[in-house]
Formats: structure tokens, C-alpha cells, sequence
């Protein structure tokens, strides 16, 4: 080991690549175990909490001190000794040119990540290259101890104080170049104008968005990964806004290869009802679920969910854990930022979204199984879809009504189901009797049931349709730009939105970094 390694900037480069990888490996394993469950095995060892913020910093950093290493390795080029043959320095010449390739290949994916531009095999690379900067870490810094001992150790925390013009220059610039990349990557988003339309031009909420403003808006179109049942987990999302002074009205369209309608039907089997789940239990349903999409907007724009994703099984000390490991949705700053929840099955016959919000941990509430942190939904007068039982249990559940004709059931078992509604009307079906329980083994009901046609009061503030056609959800929606309730958004210049497509999944829904940021035009 050569001894002009040991100076005051190489030593301060390292011990701070050290730390950065560390941060940006256990963070980023924290956020992969969310649709890679196999790593809920080592959930112990993973941070918990608002871990995405810290690990798009670290990569920040990662990128920088990368940058004051090559600038280090050009300026002293002539200062290192002339290599010699020797094997134990070859080894490890190869395995830093190796180091090169595989940092460069993820700082290359997780950008393209970060700026939803990165193709499935990019993810992909992306987190495969993660698991070999683990490797590449017992090879690199493994390496020098077998061949040097703690003489290996002493370089990198004893340094020679010494510190050259060159070197305090790079540092200097290194910590600019810091700066700089944190002061940016906060500002960052997807800018997306929004134009002004007359209050004369109507804008029909029926998903099929052929009015002559959609055709003249401008789009976002982003790349969404991290779902269950999408094609390598990815969908590409196109987003339109207008508004007319009074309301907003969004297009925003997906694709999904299936038109998922079955919502937890219930099954007649040889003991009873059930529900046909394989996950649903646990609150993490990925089969027998319908096709949803989220849009969250919020004053706060802070990347990776505005500061409303925490991570992990139990982030809240003093709350329950989550089921499924994952974490939960909730705010620290007080802050509400609102939730539109648009569902094919439960909302979208009420050509409605369901208007929710996200705002700091709820309290416990006694005798629920499930606690959703801050996630809760606004208040209606009335109107709401119920679920045609009276209490869940895994194994069998009794039906709150039966059809008063069976030849209501017969269209819901046949193989295609994909132009039905899967919602029961309330006054078509009757009390449960068990002496009119008559159905056969395999009989298929819809779990879903209106009590009304809609919800009325702030949970309706939200207008909404989707029409499925050849593998893309087109999806309209409007909103007024102020509803003045307490739980919801203002639409105006500079707020920002997430997006995120559910393909038949309760929670798995695709996600993306950077906020889509609204610019009304004359702002």
C-alpha cells in the first residue's frame, strides 16, 4: 500500500464513501423489501421510518464524492509511484476497475430511476448492481486486510495531515458540488402546464376524453415501477390537467393488460362462504382485487412522496405494527396532503374517486384489526359501499344478503366477467336465511354492495370515470380548484401531485420520485 494514499483528502473521500454506501445500501434494501418480500426475512437489520429522502441524499453524495475521486485520481496521477509487478496489487487494481463499472452502472440506473426514465431491465440493473457493491465491499476493503492487516486500517484513519494546494482545491470543490446536488435535487420535479379552458367548453367525466382541451393539453408521461401484477412491475402513466377558473379536470391513463373486476368474491364451498383471497388477510391482496389508481396532492414537494412514506413494520413506537411489513402513510409536519382514490369496482359506478387524505398517525382505535397510520378518508353524510359481510374470518364468513332470484348470480360464473358491474344492488338481494342458502358448491357472488348510489358531502368531492379498452385505463376526473374543507388540497400554481396505478392489488401499487408540479398559465 502506497504511501501517498495516506493524505488528509484520499482518507476524508473514503471514511465519507464508506458511510454514504452503508446509508444508500440499508435504506435502498428497506425500499426494495416493499415489492421484494424476501427481503422482510432480514426486516430486523433495515432502518425504519422516512428512509426515502436519506437514500436519494446519499446517492446525491455517492455521485459527488465520486466525482472528487476521479479529480483526485487525474490531478496526482504524477505524485503515485510507477506500478510494479506484484500480485496481490493486481488483484486488487482489477477489482477497483470493476468498482468503476459497477458505480457507474448504478448511479446511472438509480438516475434514470429517479427521473422515471428508467426501462424495466434499468430497475432491474439497478438493484443487482446494489447486491454487487456488497460483494465488491468484502472483495475491496476485505482484500487489503487479508494482504495488510491492520496496516490497511491505520491508512485509511491515521492519515498524513498534509494537505496540498490540489487536494484542498478538490475538497473545497467537492463540498460545493455537495451542496449544489442537494440544493437541486429539491427543487426537482416534473413540471406539467396547465391550461386555462372557457367556462362554456364542457368537459364530460365519462373517460373517454374526447373533448377538444385534451387534445391540446400538454402531458406528463412517466414511467411508474414497483407494482404487483404489471408487467415487470412497471406502467407508463400519462397525466393532463385543465382547469376553467373554477374546477380542475385531469385525463390520466395507464396501461394494464387486464381489466381486473373480481373484488374479493365470495365462493360457496363444502363448510359455507368465503372469500377467495390469497392475501387479504393480511391486508395485502394481489389476486382477487380490483384495478385502482391514487392521486395525492400536496403544498409539500419534497421527492419520494412528500414526506408521507415511512417504511417498515412498526415506524411508529407507540402504534401497531402493519401486517404485510411494509409501512405506513402518515404525516410529521401536520400537514395534510389529499388522496383521491379512484376504484373500478367500488367507486367507479358512483362515477366517483373516493376523497381520503393523508394526514399525522390517527389514534388506535379499539376492536379494529387494521391501523392505517395517518391514511383515513373524509367525512360524507351518507352514501357508501358495504361488503356483504357481516364479519371476516379467513375461513368462512356469512353473507349479510342473498339475491331474492339465484338467476342474479348466474352471469358472475361464467369465465369472462369483464363486462359486469361486481356490484350488488341493495333492495335486488335479501336478508340472509340459512333455510334460502340453497346455492352449490362453487357458486360465485360479488362482495361489493351500494346501500345508495353515491357518497354525499366531502368524501364526494371528487368526480370520476374510467373506461378500460385494449389494455389501457383511460380515467377523467374533476375536482373544484377550492372545496374548502380542512382535508382537502387547493388546486393552484406549484402544487404537486404523485400518481399510482393498482393492478388487482389492495396496497402494491407502482410509485415514482419526483412530484408532478402543476403551472397554471398566468401565474
Amino acid at each position: 500500500m502506497s504511501v501517498y494514499k495516506g493524505n488528509l483528502f484520499w482518507v476524508l473521500l473514503h471514511l465519507a464513501a464508506i458511510l454514504v454506501v452503508f446509508i444508500s445500501l440499508l435504506t435502498g434494501l428497506r425500499i426494495a423489501s416493499v415489492s421484494r418480500p424476501d427481503w422482510q426475512a432480514i426486516s430486523a437489520v433495515l432502518p425504519q421510518g422516512l428512509l426515502h429522502p436519506l437514500h436519494f441524499t446519499s446517492g446525491i453524495l455517492l455521485i459527488v464524492l465520486t466525482i472528487g475521486y476521479i479529480g483526485w485520481r487525474i490531478l496526482t496521477r504524477e505524485q503515485r509511484p510507477k506500478s510494479f509487478k506484484n500480485k496481490a496489487l493486481d488483484f486488487h487494481r482489477l477489482v477497483i476497475r470493476l468498482g468503476y463499472l459497477l458505480f457507474f452502472s448504478i448511479t446511472l440506473s438509480g438516475l434514470l430511476s429517479y427521473f422515471s426514465l428508467a426501462p424495466a431491465l434499468m430497475v432491474a440493473v439497478h438493484y443487482y448492481c446494489a447486491l454487487a457493491v456488497i460483494c465488491y465491499l468484502l472483495l475491496h476493503g476485505g482484500g487489503y486486510f487479508v494482504h495488510y492487516g491492520l496496516t490497511a486500517l491505520k491508512r485509511i484513519l491515521w492519515p498524513s495531515w498534509q494537505l496540498s494546494a490540489v487536494s484542498l482545491g478538490l475538497l473545497v470543490l467537492t463540498l460545493l458540488l455537495a451542496a449544489l446536488g442537494l440544493q437541486l435535487t429539491d427543487k426537482a420535479s416534473h413540471v406539467l402546464p396547465v391550461a386555462k379552458v372557457p367556462l362554456s367548453q364542457l368537459i364530460h367525466i365519462d373517460g373517454k376524453a374526447d373533448e377538444a382541451a385534451w387534445q391540446q393539453a400538454e402531458t406528463v408521461d412517466l414511467l411508474t415501477q414497483g407494482g404487483a401484477n404489471f408487467d415487470n412491475g412497471q406502467t407508463r402513466i400519462r397525466v393532463q390537467v385543465v382547469e376553467n377558473g373554477i374546477e380542475a379536470f385531469f385525463h390520466i391513463s395507464w396501461d394494464d393488460a387486464t381489466k381486473s373486476l373480481k373484488h374479493l368474491p365470495l365462493v360457496k364451498t363444502q363448510t359455507g362462504w368465503q372469500v377467495e383471497q390469497q392475501g387479504f388477510y393480511n391486508f395485502d391482496e394481489t389476486r382477487y382485487y380490483e384495478d385502482k389508481l391514487a392521486v395525492m396532492v400536496s403544498n409539500q414537494c419534497q421527492a419520494g412522496g412528500a414526506g408521507t412514506v415511512h417504511l417498515g413494520p412498526k415506524p411508529l413506537e407507540d402504534k401497531p405494527a402493519n401486517w404485510h411489513g411494509k409501512g405506513y402513510h402518515y404525516s410529521q409536519d401536520g400537514a395534510i396532503r389529499d388522496l383521491w382514490h379512484w376504484k373500478a369496482v367500488r367507486t367507479n359506478n358512483m362515477i366517483l374517486a373516493d376523497d381520503n387524505f393523508i394526514g399525522p398517525p390517527d389514534k388506535v382505535r379499539p376492536g379494529s384489526r387494521r391501523y392505517s397510520g395517518g391514511y383515513l378518508q373524509d367525512g360524507k353524510e351518507s352514501g357508501a359501499y358495504v361488503m356483504n359481510w357481516a364479519w371476516y374470518k379467513p375461513g368462512q364468513i356469512i353473507p349479510k344478503r342473498l339475491p331474492k332470484s339465484p338467476e342474479l348470480l348466474t352471469p358472475y360464473q361464467q369465465e369472462n366477467t369483464d363486462s359486469l358491474s361486481w356490484v350488488i344492488p341493495w333492495f335486488d338481494y335479501q336478508p340472509y336465511q340459512a333455510e334460502h342458502d340453497n346455492y352449490p358448491v362453487g357458486t360465485r357472488m360479488p362482495s361489493v354492495m351500494y346501500r345508495s348510489n353515491r357518497f354525499e358531502g366531502d368524501r364526494a368531492d371528487v368526480r370520476a370515470f374510467a373506461r378500460w379498452h385494449q389494455g389501457r385505463w383511460s380515467l377523467e376526473l374533476s375536482r373544484k380548484l377550492d372545496t374548502g374543507s380542512q382535508y382537502d388540497v387547493a388546486l393552484k400554481n406549484g402544487v404537486c401531485l404523485w400518481v399510482s396505478a393498482f393492478d388487482q392489488s389492495q396496497v402494491a401499487h407502482t410509485r415514482h420520485a419526483l412530484p408532478i408540479q402543476l403551472a397554471f398559465s398566468g401565474a
